[in-house]
């Protein structure tokens, strides 16, 4: 708790008189903080804080000689009657603990107005004064603390991901990203497309089949995908009647030979085969081909 300095200056023979207060520097007070601190409703004290005679007499010859300056235009002298006003000013902490967990929230300001500090929010400007502790020991403001659906823990809102399945909210690393259509859908929810084998959410399955697999186009190879594509993978040009789909990270395609079909899903990115799979023409299914093994079937 600290006594600061501000000087009270009356011209008393000023028409109309003047008061007016300045503070430590020699800056002029706003009304409104003369008036939020009571500057002028003070109490008499029996002796200055310690060693303030000083300082009181600097700031007594500051004021003289910018009061003096103010009244230099208007013919006048009035004579100033000045006074030391000592207002409390705090700083400090207030620790806050729950449980085994504790945070500290600095405070400073006016002890006539001061107020106990909030807790700030993590991504906004709003404050709190109800406080709860998340099960890392985060102590946060109460308003922002939310329950995984999945696993009971409590963590910030922010922390939490909505399952577009399910509208659970629940920690991510409950959620897959659906390769099909990007969505975020909690892992217990996804199915697998009987084509390509991927996991995608139930939204873009269509019976056991992923809306790419399901919807793939006839395209020839001047077709700058496919183009791209038989650039990297040259052993796949003796393959025929490609048809062709996008999801959000893959291209799905099939080809067709004499007797064989083909099946891939490569990144669409770095053209990676992700999964290559073959089948008869004429049967239904396919068989995948191990990844060990793709390099000799892709020359064959």
């Amino acid at each position: 708790l600290e006594d600061r300095l501000f000087l009270r200056a009356v011209a008393g023979g000023a028409d109309p008189s003047v008061e007016c207060f300045f503070d430590r520097d020699g800056v002029e007070v706003a009304p409104e903080i003369i008036e939020s601190l009571g500057m002028r409703n003070t109490v008499e004290l029996d002796r200055s804080p310690e060693r303030a005679e000083e300082t009181v007499a600097r700031l007594a010859r500051l004021v003289e000689q910018r009061l003096s300056q103010r009244f230099a235009g208007s013919g006048s002298r009035p004579t100033l009657e000045l006074a030391a006003v000592w207002c409390k000013h705090a700083e400090g902490k207030i620790r806050v603990t729950i449980g085994e967990h504790s945070v500290d929230l600095a405070f400073a300001g006016w002890a006539r107005v001061l107020e106990p500090p909030a807790v700030p929010g993590p991504d906004s400007d709003q404050t709190s004064y109800h406080l709860a502790a998340l099960d890392d020991g985060r102590i946060v403001a109460a308003e922002r603390v939310a329950v995984c659906q999945q696993s009971g823990c409590r963590v910030l809102i922010g922390e939490l991901a909505t399952c577009s399945a399910t509208g659970r909210q629940v920690l991510p690393e409950f959620i897959e990203s659906c390769p099909v259509s990007g969505a975020a859908v909690l892992r217990t929810e996804m199915g697998s497309c009987s084509v390509c084998c991927q996991r995608v959410a139930p939204a873009v399955l269509h019976g056991c089949v992923c809306a790419a697999c399901g919807g793939m186009e006839p395209v020839n190879k001047a077709d700058p995908r496919l183009a791209r594509l038989l650039d990297t993978h040259p052993s796949l040009e003796r393959w025929r009647h490609w048809r062709i789909a996008e999801s959000a990270t893959a291209y799905h395609l099939t080809a067709r030979g004499w007797l064989r079909k083909l099946l891939l899903l490569v990144d669409k990115d770095s053209l990676e085969l992700k999964l290559l799979a073959t089948g008869r023409r004429f049967r239904v299914g396919w068989d995948e081909v191990e990844p060990s093994c793709r390099e000799f079937f892709l020359r064959g």
